[in-house]
């Protein structure tokens, strides 16, 4: 795949029609994430019928294409709590690209936008990559760390969006 230029990479919220599409990046990605215990990474391959069940309940799937391919996304969900993001899968090829770092940057103004007063998200503990965007980012540990499922210890992450003096 060809060089993904940070300055086109752009964030755009993912519709139904683009359920086959999400799945089938999930299904090429999330096999590869070895750091996750193998019944989390085949739970997290979701189907196109899974994809359009979560929209219908208020899930946003947001992400980016390259060449008009689904390269990287993530899904957010408006709660009590703030904005919460999960999911977050980038194509290997495009990783170290800033792609990520753009899905954090849009994570903050959706919040924003939406009069959320947090962004918040679980990290592996002891995934390097992940726990380094919450340092860039702002994000600061929320609570105790916990298994979210068995075998993976993962730490709840804030970032109160209060602030607009920062990385925006």
């Amino acid at each position: 795949m060809e060089e993904f230029p940070a300055e086109e990479i752009k964030i755009i919220e993912f519709g139904e029609e683009d359920a086959i599409e999400i799945s089938e990046i999930f299904k090429h990605v999330w096999p590869q994430a070895n750091d996750y215990p193998e019944h989390w990474r085949k739970k997290r391959m979701y189907s196109p019928e899974q994809i359009i069940e979560e929209m219908r309940l208020g899930y946003h799937y947001f992400g980016s294409r390259l060449q008009g391919k689904i390269v990287g996304l993530y899904k957010a969900k408006i709660t009590e709590k703030g904005l919460l993001g999960e999911h977050q899968t980038v194509d290997p090829d495009c990783r170290a690209t800033g792609l990520a770092s753009a899905m954090y940057i849009q994570f903050a103004e959706y919040g924003r936008a939406n009069n959320c007063k947090r962004n918040y998200c679980n990290i592996l503990v002891g995934q390097k990559v992940g726990e380094k965007l919450m340092l860039k980012y702002g994000f600061q540990p929320w609570g105790e760390p916990f298994h979210q499922s068995e075998g993976m210890l993962v730490q709840m992450y804030e970032r109160l969006l209060d602030d607009e003096s920062d990385f925006l």
